[in-house]
């Protein structure tokens, strides 16, 4: 298992050198970091709400909206995720840091909104610090407040720091702040995740409009730390690795012994998996279950890198792969191989964590597809993850004794994944604007209804 340090430890006092690197990055691990970032970010402005109380509040953001995200925002975020994966290394000591400008991190930070409605988020640098600012909706008795908080970073070695920290219109403590963020989220998302990301900021520095940082990552990535933060989103701790690797080698054996086909429609895999699920389980354990054995089909027959990305996270990568001799990599969803994909990865996503993430790595990945060779956006992508998100809702939340019905519901493919017929297909930039303007226009949401009302009338879906 590849470990993700920057520098070792013992390398912590050595002053910053920046190298040129690189790295191949699928567009996944882009959104498992932002989520990730994004997660600790509310936690801890959540803790620091709860501890300074509601005169903090506001009635106004101190930010207006930012556009919604464009194909050049998540190419530059695609890029800065290359680059932090690149400083990661593979387990050996480097010299390697990661750097980014402002515009980067702006460019993050407008994907990252998307995961958690109203969040605003800005950073600019100046010749000696960083000011963050973040402006986040918070329900209210009589309408709605605004959490917004400041805060000035300077450069730092070994510690992080603040040298001003900002909630409402009062600044409070630097010291006192970071820890009240820092057990926010370690009491929130467990495996004191807070204490082990602080930990990993050891060094930053400003040329320019340039950061450099020097980070360890290996502790936030440890299954413990992962499978905590992604148990907090979905309600309940992730199954074990091992238990997800039990469901992947049943689906692999599958294959090798012919019950499942290498070739034809993925509609088999999905009852084999979820009846294997199914087997054994009791009203409590079948959501975990089922989350353990759409990883395992995720990791056979979804996306290339599903588990190379999330391997810290959900698979014992510590056990050798099996030698196999099948495979399913000719097994179409609606005659398509990347249906496919699309489907049974967005199902695991979902499983994991919830919908706005789901939603948000189709949408993204859609928009890095206009301007990156890769033919344009293509709503039956779209369609395909919401298909594989709703399956995920709808077994995640059904009675085990409602199961065998809804797998008898399962017996042809639309039943379970919307026909594409009508829904555009691979669209350039040009035309994308021209019919849709972008992600927020009224346009682009009429057509994702249209593909959800047509989720609706489903048969695995209807009535749920």
């Amino acid at each position: 298992m590849p470990a993700c340090a920057v520098l070792a430890r013992a390398r912590r006092h050595r002053s910053i050198c920046p190298s040129p690197v690189s790295a191949r990055s699928e567009p996944i691990l882009m959104w498992w970091l932002l989520r990730t970032i994004l997660m600790l970010l509310v936690v801890g402005m959540l803790a620091l709400a709860l501890a300074v109380g509601p005169l903090f509040l506001q009635d106004t953001p101190i930010l207006e909206a930012s556009a919604p995200p464009s194909p050049q925002d998540v190419v530059a975020t695609r890029q800065l995720v290359r680059d932090i994966r690149a400083a990661a290394g593979e387990g050996q000591e480097s010299n390697t840091v990661l750097r980014a400008d402002a515009a980067q991190l702006n460019s993050a930070i407008r994907l990252g909104s998307r995961f958690i409605d109203g969040f605003r988020g800005r950073v600019t640098i100046d010749a000696s610090e960083v000011l963050g600012e973040i402006s986040m909706p918070v329900p209210w008795w009589r309408g709605q407040k605004w959490l917004n908080i400041s805060g000035r970073v300077p450069e730092f070695e070994q510690q992080f720091s603040l040298s001003r920290i900002t909630v409402g219109a009062t600044d409070l403590p630097p010291a006192l702040a970071i820890a009240v963020a820092r057990t926010g989220a370690n009491i929130g998302i467990g495996h004191r995740f807070g204490d082990k990301v602080l930990e990993a900021a050891t060094a930053m520095k400003i040329t320019g409009d340039v950061l450099a940082f020097r980070i360890d990552l290996d502790d936030v990535g440890k299954n413990g730390v992962m499978r905590g933060a992604f148990g907090t989103l979905r309600g309940r701790e992730m199954p074990a690795p091992d238990v997800i690797e039990a469901y992947h080698q049943r689906i692999r054996e599958a294959i090798e012994q012919g019950t499942l086909s290498e070739t034809g429609s993925l509609l088999p895999y999905l009852r084999f998996a979820l009846q294997a699920a199914l087997e054994n389980s009791t009203p409590e354990t079948l959501p975990n279950a089922y989350t353990a054995a759409v990883f395992g089909l995720a990791k056979a027959c979804g996306a290339k890198d599903f588990a190379m990305i999330v391997g810290r996270l959900a698979f014992d990568t510590a056990t050798a792969p099996g030698e196999w001799s099948t495979h399913c990599n000719d097994v179409t969803f609606n005659g398509r191989i990347d249906s496919r994909r699309h489907f049974i990865t967005s199902a695991a996503l979902q499983a994991a964590s919830n919908t706005g993430v789901a939603v948000s790595i189709g949408e993204f990945k859609e928009l890095h597809d206009i301007i990156s060779g890769a033919g344009g956006f293509d709503f039956t992508d779209l369609a395909a993850n919401l298909s594989g998100i709703r399956m995920s809702n709808v077994l995640m939340a059904a009675p085990i004794d409602a199961w065998p019905s809804l797998l008898e519901r399962m017996s042809a493919e639309q039943d379970v994944i919307v026909p594409f017929d009508g829904i555009p297909q691979i669209m350039p930039e040009a035309e994308f604007k021209a019919r849709f303007g972008d992600v927020d226009s009224p346009q682009y949401k009429a057509m994702l209804a249209m593909i959800e009302a047509r989720i609706d009338r489903l048969a695995l879906y209807r009535g749920n």
